[in-house]
């Protein structure tokens, strides 16, 4: 009665490693197609595009907070406010 459940596993691991083998070929076959490869091309020209603008983004961000770091940290400068004159005794 214990050799049925090796049985089956034994069937299932050769199965499962048959279709691996399968998919495997199937994939090296479908990767190399020309309209497989230029949507590979176009995903990496857009990724890169995408990548690009985040850093230019990120760059902006930064350089935004820097200057308001600056400006906030400059010595204040406190204007005198003119006198109120005072009526002069008539």
């Amino acid at each position: 009665m214990r050799s049925q459940p090796l049985l089956g596993e034994a069937s299932r691991r050769r199965a499962e490693e048959q279709f691996k083998t399968t998919k495997k070929v199937n994939s090296e076959n479908t990767a190399n197609t020309p309209s497989r490869q230029a949507e590979a091309a176009k995903t990496a020209r857009l990724r890169a595009l995408r990548l690009a603008k985040e850093a230019a983004d990120k760059d902006i961000a930064n350089r935004g907070a820097a200057a308001a770091k600056a400006r906030r940290s400059e010595a204040r400068r406190r204007v005198r406010r003119p006198q109120a004159s005072t009526p002069e005794p008539k």
